[in-house]
């Protein structure tokens, strides 16, 4: 056994990305892996959240390179990833699944791993009402602090646009028991998501809402009861949106832990404070206590 390719390949197997290497493969099984360097036979033992050497004999796959790839490989001057995917400098035999699964493990991971949950028409203001669009498209203001910030932007489905229609012809006209009911379906795909990515190891930063919506609002709603069909009291309240309410029922119905849930205010057509709802964003994401208003 050369020392050098021994070397090499103990480099490598600190090189695994950790949070896969805990998933894959599936609890309870093992894989063999076999490299072959330069004419000679090196094994591996894949399982239990980690890499070993194996003595010889049958594996389930096999990667086949030079010594000199396997150098540069282990002192990470090619990607594990360019090499086995791209170039061919690392050959492969062995089910797709494998192969997969030994891209994974070698893959360096320059995410954030940190992603917020975004009421659907910030980035979107066609869902909204004619007038009540502050912008032609995006709130681009907003967007780019949340680009800017490094987070992942997950953007919630509109539960108006799936439940009420785009213009929203159904308001008011379906009972409240069953536009709590859609609501809450709408709100069960973001709670699997949230779920997801906790389950994963990602942080969940915030669940932004947009105040006062009566579907989106988290501090504050206006409206609610008149989406319901409940009243015709159209005033603001200190209350969330019917959806915020669904999907928090959910997530703590699961025992998930709740992500931070805060909402930024709407700024119609001519209003002023803009600034000041950004730089509450700004606290919340930075871990500084927000200011005090919605």
């Amino acid at each position: 056994m050369n020392d050098s390719v021994r070397q090499d390949l103990e480099a490598l197997m600190k090189c695994v990305h950790l949070p896969w290497a805990a998933r894959w493969p599936s609890q309870g099984e093992v894989r063999i892996l076999r490299w072959d360097i330069d004419g000679a036979s090196y094994f591996w033992r894949i399982g239990g959240g980690g890499i070993g050497w194996s003595d010889p004999g049958p594996s389930h796959c096999t990667l086949r390179c030079s010594g000199a790839v396997l150098g540069k490989l282990a002192r990470r001057e090619i990607p594990f990833f360019l090499a086995f995917w791209a170039t061919g400098d690392v050959q492969f035999e062995g089910a797709f699944s494998d192969a997969f699964g030994l891209g994974y493990l070698f893959l360096g991971d320059q995410r954030s791993r940190r992603v917020v949950f975004l009421a659907h028409c910030f980035l979107n203001m066609n869902t909204r009402f004619p007038e009540g669009a502050e912008s032609a498209g995006a709130h681009v203001p907003l967007g780019q602090l949340l680009l800017h910030s490094g987070v992942g932007i997950v953007q919630m489905p509109c539960p108006e646009f799936l439940c009420l229609g785009l213009e929203k012809t159904g308001w008011g006209v379906g009972s409240a028991d069953s536009i709590r009911a859609g609501f809450r379906r709408v709100a069960e795909g973001v709670a699997d998501q949230v779920a997801a990515y906790l389950a994963s190891g990602f942080e969940v930063v915030g669940i932004i809402g947009m105040n006062p919506s009566p579907s989106c609002g988290v501090e504050v709603s206006k409206g609610k009861a008149t989406m319901l069909g409940l009243s015709r009291d159209v005033s603001e309240r200190p209350e969330p949106g019917v959806f915020i309410e669904e999907l928090t029922s959910l997530l703590q119905e699961r025992a998930l832990s709740l992500p931070p849930m805060f909402g930024v205010r709407r700024t119609l057509v001519g209003e002023s404070g803009l600034e000041e709802q950004l730089q509450r964003v700004r606290d919340r994401l930075s871990g500084l206590r927000p200011q005090a208003g919605h």
